[in-house]
């Protein structure tokens, strides 16, 4: 665990310190009841979240400091007030995540026990994980009462309601398996001993099981590259401290190596990632936790350190991935670019390729599977391209988090939809539900080209479609994509529309094709203008910020419809 000095670390340390002298001379505010009801009465999550994460950024921040620089009292005290504000709250769970029946119980329900009850959710979890472990770091500077505060909300919040109940996320294959057991099973492990803490540790062995079963057998995450990391970084925090403190191995196993070579199998190109579902479009990877992967399965693919995350703390304020950058990094260990690949998780059914051409990287992902997956879009044959230091071809990624998104209403947000999709409209939208699926019946990998065909005919609901397949061929020496659609239907279609969702750029356009400026260069969309009309409409969705982003959405409309179909559409790096 020693920290030692290095560009990465001066970088790091100079951030914290920044951020830590900043935040000495502000206070948090309370959050308001109003704030807390917000989202029962309106659906509305980032007025509370917004405080709630701030107060865990302020507590990592303050705790990392106190850990770089031990005999500063300032971040000491700071430390103190953040953890006293903490164990004051109402609920370390989130209001979206909250059930009622338990924190908001009426005064007859207590009157029948006498006891207050809990939510336990990802955010109390972790909120357990981050207080043991800094009262394990910092119990001899920590005032004593502090100390036993602290002991004593973990104990009433979190390990008596788990004794006393299950909680679906018991026997989830997500991420919520992962970081509420992980979290939980590591406080156990820094507080309790004995009977207690052994009945904890086994109850989330077997959750973490459960977690594993939601990865297929190729280690690819349904939920993309972002849970991944939040996920199984979890799954790792509880995995290293079970070694030390029991002896377990939960990384003796084949599927878990296959899970760590995932992150170097997401990127399209230096923090481009294939976003498909509810993930970013780009990310950082951790140094820390990438170098602890390296060292115990040596085939996961260091990155250079231009490439990773120097702001270690995320905006949720987390403390055990923050503490463990410093941790685990090893300044020893030296990174070097993604290499080139042609990927296929063929139980996931997601392709990517990742190539290099005139000094150039450039990259190609698609996606099959079906329309029931976790944090779900409505997305079979979804694909996006990047090349010339641009995505052309892009997925939305996630909205907004809020009630309605995650309720009945998750399809009528634009991102999640197959409308939001560079999918086609066949006689209506593709519809969720597991039944709904592609499936790729043709994979050929080679070092100058690769072709994938998706046979996505029952990814619609129509019943005169008897066969859809979508065929991309990418040209790697010529920098190109084609992607050929068949059709074949009892009758003529009523509604046919090939739509493409593209990065909002400036275009031009001219008769049988449509070129977009990106970066550095340009991709010529070409088309048989005999067979298709365009339509280029400049719309926007609310992203992952609550922030408004604009985005190009290219229509081609069918003019004479007929039972059987080909339609090609080329795309051109120049």
């Amino acid at each position: 665990m020693n920290v030692t000095n290095n560009d990465w670390l001066k970088t790091v340390k100079s951030k914290l310190k920044m951020e830590g002298d900043r935040y000495l001379q502000e206070s948090v505010s309370e959050i308001t009841f109003q704030t807390y009801r917000q989202f029962m009465k309106e659906g509305e999550r980032q007025s509370f979240e917004a405080q709630y994460f701030l107060r865990r950024r302020r507590l990592t921040i303050f705790g990392l400091l106190l850990y770089l620089y031990p005999d500063e009292r300032a971040y000491l005290e700071a430390l103190e007030n953040e953890i006293w504000q903490i164990c004051n709250e109402f609920t370390w769970c989130l209001p979206a995540h909250l059930d009622q029946d338990l924190e908001e119980q009426s005064y007859e329900t207590y009157k029948q026990t006498n006891q207050l009850c809990y939510t336990i959710d990802l955010f109390a979890s972790e909120t357990a994980f981050s207080l043991a472990e800094i009262v394990s770091l910092f119990e001899e500077q920590l005032d004593d009462f502090l100390v036993n505060k602290i002991k004593i909300e973990i104990d009433r919040r979190i390990f008596t309601p788990y004794l006393n109940t299950h909680f679906h996320w018991e026997t989830a294959t997500h991420n919520w398996a992962s970081v509420c057991a992980g979290s939980i099973g590591s406080a156990a492990l820094y507080l309790l001993e004995g009977n207690e803490q052994k009945t904890i540790i086994d109850r989330v062995i077997v959750t973490m099981e459960y977690y594993l079963k939601g990865f297929e057998d190729d280690g690819a995450c349904q939920e993309g590259y972002g849970y991944w990391q939040y996920g199984f970084g979890y799954f790792i925090y509880f995995a290293d401290l079970l070694k030390k403190y029991q002896n377990i191995d939960l990384l003796d196993n084949p599927k878990v190596k296959r899970i760590a070579l995932f992150q170097q199998n997401s990127f399209l190109a230096l923090n481009h990632v294939m976003n498909f579902a509810d993930a970013e479009p780009k990310a950082k990877p951790m140094i820390g936790f990438t170098h602890y992967l390296h060292q115990q399965f040596p085939k996961v693919h260091v990155p250079p350190h231009h490439l990773v995350a120097s702001d270690i703390v995320d905006p949720c304020g987390r403390w055990a991935p923050a503490i463990r950058e410093l941790w685990w990094h090893d300044p020893t260990t030296h990174g070097d670019e993604w290499p080139e690949i042609s990927q296929l998780f063929d139980h996931t059914s997601i392709f990517l390729s990742r190539w290099k051409a005139k000094g150039e990287n450039f990259g190609f992902a698609v996606k099959a599977g079906h329309n029931n997956e976790p944090h779900n879009h409505n997305d079979i044959g979804q694909f996006i391209l990047y090349g010339m230091d641009q995505v052309f071809l892009r997925d939305l990624g996630s909205g907004q988090y809020n009630k309605a998104y995650f309720g009945d209403g998750r399809y009528q947000f634009l991102c999640n939809s197959s409308e939001g999709h560079s999918v086609p409209v066949v006689n209506g939208y593709q519809p969720a539900g597991q039944e709904y699926k592609g499936v790729f019946t043709k994979v050929e990998q080679h070092a100058s080209y690769d072709q994938i065909e998706v046979d996505m005919t029952e990814a619609y609901q129509d019943q005169t479609l008897e066969r859809f397949t979508r065929t991309y061929t990418s040209n790697k020496e010529h920098t190109s994509l084609v992607m050929k659609d068949f059709f074949q239907f009892s009758q003529e279609p009523d509604m046919l529309i090939e739509s493409f969702i593209v990065a909002d750029l400036p275009y031009y356009l001219k008769e049988g094709y449509i070129l977009l400026t990106g970066n550095k260069g340009e991709l010529e969309l070409s088309y048989d203008n005999k067979k298709v009309g365009s339509t280029v409409r400049r719309r926007h969705f609310i992203n992952h910020q609550g922030l408004k982003e604009y985005f190009l959405h290219i229509l081609f409309e069918l003019k004479q419809p007929t039972k059987i179909l080909d339609l090609e559409f080329a795309f051109v790096f120049k």
